[in-house]
């Protein structure tokens, strides 16, 4: 009994230790995440049609934009390590040093997002559909050094345990966002009415503003002035340029085969019909809001595993492990709840369900939704499993288990069973849902198999 009673004590205090990090970092998350949220609702406001464009460029959009984030990721982790060892110099440098490898993988980004115009064509998708999508990604397309520029502050920030300047600036940003929105579609306040392309536009301007914020508290504000992290902007260090990019390239593929397949699957909703994309759009956006929240637990279990294994305690790790993902696990079956009960209740957030035109948009979404149910509980699963291999520095089965996971049966058995054998949306949607649950079970299963090698090898005083 008092074993018992000491390990419960010994989770129970993991537990919240992981939920105290994790809270913050779900705030971080969520606030990245309403910019895409935002900018969705307001494709809705514009009809079916709009909603199908606008979500097939953001779709595009995004995937680019996580492409590039995960070859900066390691920046943070980088950071973190230099500002252990109260290696102050070393931190600003790898902060400049993310930034110019920011802008610098901006540039052909850049190029290619100018042309998807042709990828889009070249999938057989709708003049309309391809001309609008079009329209937005030209004017979100110049956000995007700003954004990559913003999120290796918000990585080296994180590193110094100092995050709330930029989620704050990013909690600024979302009203705002909101509001340029609202005058550049409908042409309100003196501004230009454009439409989609108004969108777009919206997003530019914020991300801009917040990364010159960001730059300029730096540089004034006394508390962040004394970190000098952009001291010597204008010096290369490619040791520390070349590190960034080999840590950060087995990421940058795992985040490109995920939200590329999820590209590739909005392609092959709009063949089918533009309802079906939109509604695609609909459900892929709700969960990807939701699923934020398991971003926070995923980047709390890699920080806290990596924490206890430098410990030399790797049942501690085992304990971190565990404590995230049953805290993940119940929060994503609630949050799973009412995409099962009032799915035409959460279309209606998108479209107008009163509009004869957009019923079939609305049903179709509401089908999707019990099939997201499933696809959000494997996906947080998958994310916590991740993260606990993140922190093991265990990442290379991860993005072999991804690329199959997505694309071999996520898109690939998905193609054949919604388009061969006709299922369309319902069916690639179940086999995207298949892929997660099966690389949440190697996932989880590998690290287990990690751990439980550790301890064997740890001396019984270390546990």
């Amino acid at each position: 009994m008092a074993l018992f009673s000491s390990n419960f004590l010994d989770f129970w205090s993991e537990a919240k230790a992981s939920l105290q990090l994790a809270i913050p970092l779900m705030l971080i998350q969520l606030s990245e995440g309403a910019v895409n949220f935002v900018d969705t609702l307001m494709m809705g406001g514009l009809g079916t049609a709009a909603l199908a464009a606008g979500g097939l460029g953001a779709t595009a959009f995004w995937m680019l934009l996580s492409l590039c984030t995960g070859l900066l990721e390691m920046t943070g982790a980088i950071a973190a390590e230099a500002h252990g060892a109260e290696d102050h110099y070393r931190v600003s440098r790898i902060n400049v040093q993310g930034l110019w490898l920011s802008f610098g993988v901006s540039m052909p980004i850049m190029v290619l997002i100018w042309h998807l115009d042709t990828v889009f064509r070249l999938w057989g998708q709708q003049p309309a559909i391809v001309d609008g999508a079009t329209g937005y990604l030209h004017a979100i397309v110049w956000g995007l050094p700003a954004a990559l520029g913003l999120f290796v502050f918000k990585e080296t920030l994180t590193a110094l345990s100092r995050p709330g300047l930029v989620m704050g600036l990013m909690g600024l940003g979302i009203p705002l966002n909101i509001g340029l929105n609202h005058g550049l579609i409908y042409g309100k306040w003196g501004l230009p009415a454009l439409g989609l392309a108004g969108i777009g536009w919206a997003s530019t301007v914020v991300f801009w503003l917040s990364f010159g914020m960001a730059v300029l508290l730096l540089t004034v504000y006394p508390s962040l002035r004394r970190l000098r992290l952009l001291r010597r902007w204008w010096r290369c260090d490619r040791n520390i340029l070349s590190e960034i990019i080999h840590l950060g390239i087995p990421l940058c593929i795992d985040y490109g085969t995920e939200y590329g397949a999820l590209t590739a699957a909005a392609l092959l909703m709009g063949l089918w019909s533009t309802e079906l994309l939109a509604a695609h759009r609909i459900v892929m956006t709700t969960t990807e809001l939701l699923l934020m929240f398991s971003w926070g637990f995923a980047y709390a279990a890699a920080m806290r595993t990596g924490h206890k294994i430098g410990a030399g305690a790797p049942q501690a790790a085992r304990r971190v492990a565990y404590a995230n993902l049953l805290m993940n696990l119940v929060l994503v079956v609630l949050l799973a709840i009412p995409l099962w009960i009032l799915p035409q209740t959460i279309a209606g957030f998108y479209l107008d369900v009163t509009l004869p035109e957009n019923a079939e948009t609305v049903r179709m979404a509401a089908t999707l939704f019990k099939v997201g149910v499933v696809f959000q509980i494997a996906q947080g699963i998958r994310l916590i499993s991740a993260g606990t291999l993140q922190g093991l520095k265990d990442t290379h089965l991860l993005a072999t288990v991804d690329v199959l996971a997505h694309w071999g049966i996520g898109l690939g058995l998905g193609y054949v069973v919604g388009h061969v054998l006709g299922w369309q949306g319902v069916g690639l949607w179940w086999c995207l849902a298949l892929g997660q649950l099966v690389a949440a079970i190697a996932l989880t299963r590998r690290f287990q198999q990690l751990i439980a090698g550790a301890v064997s090898q740890t001396p019984s005083s270390r546990l």
